[in-house]
């Protein structure tokens, strides 16, 4: 083990800086920003101070989403965006419990309603170049942790579509029009 931790040793998914045992560096991990409240009800965006309960950002309000409520566990910044890159591309697979465990916890209000988790499925194509589907292993974790279900094959995906990274919300929209079932 000891030869083993010398010739390859543990490294932080989002720096790549050595780590004693598995997990974020100290550095990386104090930079991580959990969402918690006050954050608006709808998109779940923090705020900076409490404007009560139930209050909606004004994105919410100029721009109203097609959804009820949605949650994220961190901010989408440096240190989780590779992160959700080291999992989606960097075939580390290993992140996907830490990181289910996170959007559970984040989520656990809108899971204490749910009736069942729907990972969105991949093309084919994509799945066979990628080997996996991050949503399944997040949804997987989740499960675990929440007790709620997988309806692994409620949605279905028809058509091939390009990634969503660079694309305006129209955009996307437009994209992914038609490519579900």
């Amino acid at each position: 083990r000891a030869a083993l931790d010398l010739a390859l040793p543990q490294l932080c998914p989002a720096c790549r800086d050595t780590v004693e045992g598995r997990g974020l560096c100290a550095s990386c991990w104090s930079k991580l920003s959990f969402i918690t409240r006050p954050y608006c009800e709808r998109l779940g965006i923090p705020f900076v101070y409490d404007p009560g309960p139930g209050i909606l950002s004004m994105e919410a309000i100029a721009d109203p989403p097609s959804y009820n409520r949605a949650r994220a566990a961190v901010r989408f910044d440096e240190i989780s965006r590779a992160l959700v890159h080291a999992l989606k591309y960097g075939d580390r697979l290993d992140l996907a419990p830490m990181m289910g465990r996170w959007v559970a916890t984040a989520g656990r209000e809108l899971l204490a309603e749910a009736d069942a988790l729907v990972p969105v499925p991949l093309h084919w194509r994509r799945l066979w170049a990628r080997r996996f589907n991050q949503s399944a292993m997040l949804a997987a974790t989740i499960s675990a942790k929440s007790g709620i279900p997988i309806a692994a094959g409620a949605l279905k995906r028809f058509k091939a579509t390009v990634q969503l990274v660079g694309l305006s919300r129209a955009e996307g929209g437009e994209n992914i029009q038609g490519a579900f079932t």
